[in-house]
């Protein structure tokens, strides 16, 4: 697993991990429905575009507030 926290060597991911066992899990359990959903968040949140917070077990999605440095500049 790769993700978000690359620069720490000793950090696992644990976003990235718990979605990837609900995918699995969820697709043990013939929900593909719901497993595509978690896998489209997961690949949106490796991507940067969203954050993952987990509520009794299970992801809620935000989007990333994006920060144009242009803006910041001015």
């Amino acid at each position: 697993m790769t993700g978000r926290y690359t620069e720490y060597d000793n950090v696992t991911d644990f976003i990235e991990y718990k979605l990837t066992r609900l995918i699995d899990d969820l697709a043990k359990l013939q929900r593909i429905d719901i497993a595509e959903q978690i896998s489209e968040a997961l690949d949106a949140y490796l991507c940067g575009t969203v954050d993952v917070y987990f509520v009794n077990g299970w992801p809620y999605v935000t989007h990333v507030n994006q920060v144009d440095t242009e803006d910041l500049t001015e």
